[in-house]
């Protein structure tokens, strides 16, 4: 895996040097003798499994594997030295200095050469003056942004960290993306609707930084994400058969408790989904919901190898089911109201681009032979109607957006019967879904379109995506 530094003014947060790393002179040595007998710098890195007094890895500049969310410590003789976020967190504020001893390398290291091996020592206490968080222990009250009301826009408030129970853990956010779904919920849209006050947001990922009594599937430091499914009782029927977003027992993040708009969140600890290192939080957030949900459309549909699959809405969920349309092998039409939704399309491969907007969808897509799959995830029931009537014979409607007031569709029976064609409802994936929908995205198969805001951005957002301003997704940086 080849690694590019990036530039002091590009690199992010966790790739600046905090200056919490110093060396002995024997170290120091050490490094110039490498550099100039390889010709080239080396790089440093110390995983949460080799403590402190252990070897660090140490490898050519030009071969060192970053990961996402590995923090900068700072450098030795122009050699950066990383740790990984779960080593960050139990190391907390302590200080790192590099040193050489005796005898050859442990494990996969290059050696350092004067006859030893480099190791890291925890030696103190950085100055008070660091820029580093407060700890967990000084903070009580956290930002949140609140539905006080269905007609109100929401309001940054100042709220009680919430402390998880048994079972639970609390989570520290880095991320949370914005769903339609999380618009729905501040404005009651749905027959069943959410009880004011709440904190909407169910596409958070962030650290655990503490746990509630009996948790032992989770870790302090382990970065998770909050999915819509913030629970399930694990025995019905639905739940045993695979199908635990079925369970009448849910609870809902962001809807039925608490979710991700938040500096912090509590969930139980086996529904804090592990994020693998190779996925960074800004693309986490979406793919915990857009992704598993359109994810999980795909797959129910069946999509099989040169099947021509309609994608009615191309946006925060569309842009990632016309790419898991793809991957499985699927010819695609990507269909939207908005110009800069569809070049976007285009970039992501569709095949085909229909503007519904200006140019009957259901004439062009039937033009083209008309589609075996269409997914309807535009929340507007005239697009559902539209999708259906896309069909080709044996064809399948996946029905994914929820529009507001319980929009109805209504369904030609000739029609549907004659031509063998099939209605699918289909909600989010479960957990198993979004561990495939991580792997993925860490195997560099799909790729997240959002833009950044802050929380404090939370009603200009909700305009934004309303007014069709967001090509894809929304992601609150924390």
């Amino acid at each position: 895996m080849q690694y590019v530094a990036p530039s002091r003014s590009e690199a992010p947060k966790s790739l600046r040097a905090a200056g919490r790393i110093t060396a002995t002179e024997a170290a120091r040595q050490a490094i110039r003798h490498l550099t100039d007998s390889r010709g080239a710098p080396v790089m440093f890195v110390q995983f949460a499994d080799r403590g402190a007094g252990s070897t660090p890895m140490c490898y050519p500049e030009n071969e060192f594997p970053v990961r996402p969310g590995d923090v900068l410590l700072g450098e030795v003789e122009g050699s950066p030295f990383y740790i990984d976020r779960r080593l960050d967190q139990a190391w907390g504020r302590d200080a790192v200095l590099l040193d050489v001893a005796s005898g050859g390398p442990a494990g996969f290291s290059l050696p350092a050469g004067l006859g030893g091996h480099f190791v890291t020592r925890l030696v103190g206490r950085v100055r008070a003056s660091d820029s580093r968080p407060p700890e967990r222990s000084e903070r009580t009250v956290m930002k949140a942004a609140v539905v006080t009301d269905f007609t109100k826009p929401l309001e940054i408030q100042e709220v009680p960290i919430p402390e998880p129970g048994p079972g639970e853990v609390l989570v520290r956010m880095e991320t949370s993306g914005l769903c339609h779904t999380d618009i729905h919920a501040a404005h009651g849209d749905w027959p069943v609707k959410p009880h004011p006050p709440f904190v909407p947001g169910h596409e958070g990922v962030g650290i655990v930084e503490k746990l509630g009594d009996g948790v032992t599937e989770r870790a302090v430091g382990d970065r998770v994400a909050i999915a819509w499914l913030g629970y399930a009782c694990g025995k019905c029927r639905y739940c045993i058969g695979g199908w635990e977003t079925l369970c009448p027992e849910q609870r809902n993040s962001g809807y039925s408790v608490n979710g991700s708009f938040a500096e912090y969140a509590v969930l139980p600890a086996a529904f804090a989904n592990p994020v693998p290192d190779e996925v960074s939080s800004r693309d986490a957030a979406p793919l915990t919901c857009a992704g598993v949900t359109t994810y999980k459309a795909i797959r129910v549909a069946g999509v099989a190898p040169a099947e021509t699959v309609a994608i009615f809405g191309v946006g925060g969920l569309g842009h990632l089911a016309l790419q898991y349309a793809r991957i499985a092998g699927g010819v695609t039409i990507a269909v939207d109201i908005e110009d800069n939704k569809l070049e976007m399309a285009k970039h992501l491969g569709a095949d085909h681009l229909v503007n519904a907007a200006t140019t009957d969808p259901v004439e062009a897509i039937q033009a083209l032979g008309g589609a075996d799959v269409a997914v309807a995830l535009a929340a507007d029931p005239r697009s559902f109607d539209q999708a259906f009537r896309s069909l080709r014979r044996g064809g399948r409607l996946v029905c994914v957006a929820l529009p507001a007031d319980d929009g109805a569709l209504s369904l030609p029976i000739f029609d549907t019967v004659l031509n063998g064609k099939t209605v699918i409802g289909s909600i989010v994936g479960t957990r198993n879904d979004l561990a495939d929908v991580f792997a993925l995205h860490a195997a560099g198969r799909t790729k997240v379109v959002a833009v950044d805001r802050t929380l404090d951005d939370v009603n200009q957002s909700i305009e934004a995506v309303l007014a069709g301003d967001i090509p894809a997704r929304v992601v609150f940086r924390f």
